[in-house]
């Protein structure tokens, strides 16, 4: 498994990698910026922990996004799950010039 994915250089004066680490970054502060919503950090109150609530796998030059997140009470969840991929696509768009993606949403807990 790849730690870093390459962007396509059309000048051929070198190649540029996006490091997993920058993905998970990405994530999480788009994540974070949907409202009702937030990224599952560990709980010591929950049976179980989570010692990487996003996880980022490059495989073939295809970025996966697993996110597990928290979400409000009062909000709708399918709403909520679809406006987090729109932020986490929309960003990854933005900063890393279209690299292939997938986005899947896990809701770990309703507070």
């Amino acid at each position: 498994m790849a730690q870093y994915v390459y962007i396509d250089n059309y000048s051929n004066l070198g190649s540029m990698g996006i490091s997993n680490h920058v993905f998970y970054q990405i994530a999480e502060t788009a994540t974070n910026k949907v409202k009702g919503a937030m990224v599952s950090h560990q709980n010591k109150s929950l049976l179980f922990l989570l010692q990487n609530p996003i996880q980022i796998t490059i495989s073939k030059g295809l970025v996966t996004v697993k996110v597990s997140v928290n979400i409000a009470k009062a909000a709708n969840i399918n709403e909520i799950c679809l406006s987090i991929q729109e932020e986490v696509a929309t960003a990854l768009s933005m900063m890393t010039e279209l690299v292939p993606f997938r986005i899947d949403i896990k809701v770990v807990n309703i507070i």
